[in-house]
């Protein structure tokens, strides 16, 4: 890509083009730019999560599959284990709240 061609990405703040310009398939200009431009948004959006996860810092990251699932864990009614697990929640648009001890993660 010209120096030219850098400069205008960067005036019209297209950060991902320069990089992948060369990558998109052509089959006609329309495609081209549409392809281009959807590959800048997707790009942006995963640079978006990371940033946010960056600027949220979060200690260390937890996971379902390192949980120590005892006696002590109480679930309503309504949702057990495999509910929770499923993330059928988000789904039914509920919220979780768990809850514990100081220092229990």
């Amino acid at each position: 890509m010209s120096d030219r061609l850098k400069e205008m990405c960067k005036s019209l703040r297209l950060a991902y083009v320069a990089d992948i310009y060369e990558k998109v398939p052509f089959e006609n200009p329309s495609q081209y730019l549409e392809a281009l431009f959807q590959q800048e948004f997707d790009l942006r959006d995963t640079a978006k999560g990371e940033r946010l996860i960056k600027k949220a810092r979060f200690m260390n990251g937890k996971e379902l599959d390192n949980f120590q699932w005892g006696d002590q864990v109480k679930f309503p009614p309504q949702i057990n284990r495999g509910d929770l697990e499923s993330l059928g929640f988000i789904s039914r648009k509920e919220n979780v709240i768990l809850t514990g001890s100081p220092g229990t993660g």
